[in-house]
């Protein structure tokens, strides 16, 4: 968990700025205007497709059963950091959206990899936390249909802040309000049903409460912009 919580806080806002903002959960503050709003969702879709071409980095790698190298994996991986910046940080959008960097989803992503491949002896790489190469073919596929699921977990948890910002935009709430719990807890739920037959060291719920917990701190790098302008890039200005 300490990993986990070092990851996460270049994107942290200073919390004494929630003073100047309502919240729609724990974290995300409701879209001020309809313009931010469209930023903000574009982001949020963005986060899930880098997500998921991330696990498709090292879902490739494990296919390889460790012919593809360090290297190539490493290329992937800074490749899709650069698609999702360049999408994500336009000029037009609010500038908090900058403190959520690709590199950033990247390194969650690679956090997360040892609890998915956790089985074989040989490291995946040097900043993949405790992820292992597939012993075999078999281990493999399962290992990387968990990955796959992680994957749509992730699209499942931010639709669920997706969401939950939309009702509170529209209904225009006026104090904090955290009511995306039941999707979140659903769409866990539903990853935990997954079979890990043939890769019995995977943890579906520690893996689960993971992904929602660095999505859920993530949020705050989604859905940022103060209504009131008490923040600046992320910070108390």
């Amino acid at each position: 968990m300490r990993l986990i919580a070092a990851l996460v806080i270049g994107v942290v806002v200073v919390v004494a700025g929630r003073v100047a903002a309502v919240h729609f959960d724990e974290f995300g503050v409701v879209p001020k205007d309809k313009a931010t709003a469209k930023c903000e969702f574009k982001a949020a879709a963005q986060v899930v497709k880098a997500s998921k071409k991330v696990a498709a980095c090292h879902i490739k790698r494990a296919l390889s059963l460790g012919k593809l190298d360090e290297a190539a994996e490493e290329t992937c991986e800074t490749n899709v950091a650069a698609a999702y910046d360049a999408k994500v940080h336009g000029a037009s959008c609010p500038t908090c959206l900058t403190n959520l960097k690709g590199s950033t989803l990247v390194a969650i992503v690679d956090a997360q990899s040892g609890a998915v491949y956790c089985s074989g002896s040989t490291a995946f790489g040097t900043d993949d936390g405790s992820a292992k190469i597939p012993p075999d073919k078999a281990t493999a596929k399962c290992e990387n249909k968990v990955a796959t699921k992680v994957g749509k977990l992730v699209g499942a948890i931010i639709a669920c802040h997706v969401k939950a910002a939309k009702v509170a935009f529209k209904t225009k709430i006026t104090t904090d309000q955290n009511t995306d719990q039941p999707c979140e807890d659903a769409a866990k739920a539903a990853f935990e049903r997954t079979s890990t037959t043939g890769c019995e060291c995977v943890q579906l719920t520690t893996i689960a409460n993971n992904t929602e917990a660095l999505l859920d701190v993530s949020n705050q790098g989604i859905f940022c912009a103060s209504p009131s302008g008490a923040f600046v890039d992320g910070t108390l200005g």
